[in-house]
């Protein structure tokens, strides 16, 4: 549980540092939704993966897989909203790791690996898409 509360940070205390120098949405808003992005994009790799791999078999139709991934996305929106907006996890770990993170040197290093764990499941999407392409009939 602590690289994914160290990853909300990074993408947090980004987001926190932009809405300092303009006018900008909420900062836990932002962060909240961008994880909750990158967290459904897991479980629609692992989803694919599973289907692709284990059950040998794909969604019957375009629209089915989508209404899939829209109530993935929706799912863990809500679920990231009322863990990190509603019981205010997000300012507990902004309040854990705010004092190391100034004095850090590689914390935009650590901004782009965050970035890059929320973005992977995507990559590994496309290539899946471009290695094994549906074949319509």
């Amino acid at each position: 549980m602590k690289h994914i509360d160290y990853l909300y940070f990074n993408i947090y205390s980004y987001f926190y540092r932009i809405s300092q120098y303009r006018e900008s949405v909420n900062a836990r808003i932002q962060a909240m939704y961008l994880f909750s992005l990158g967290s459904g994009g897991w479980l629609l790799m692992l989803q694919s993966l599973f289907l692709h791999f284990v059950k040998h078999t794909r969604f019957s139709s375009r629209i089915e897989s989508t209404i899939f991934a829209v109530a993935v996305y929706m799912l863990t929106a809500s679920l990231s909203h009322y863990i990190y907006i509603v019981k205010h996890r997000d300012l507990k770990i902004f309040g854990k790791y705010e004092d190391r993170i100034d004095h850090h040197p590689k914390r935009r290093l650590h901004f782009v690996l965050s970035m890059a764990v929320l973005l992977m499941p995507y990559a590994v999407l496309l290539s899946f898409a471009l290695i094994f392409p549906r074949h319509s009939v």
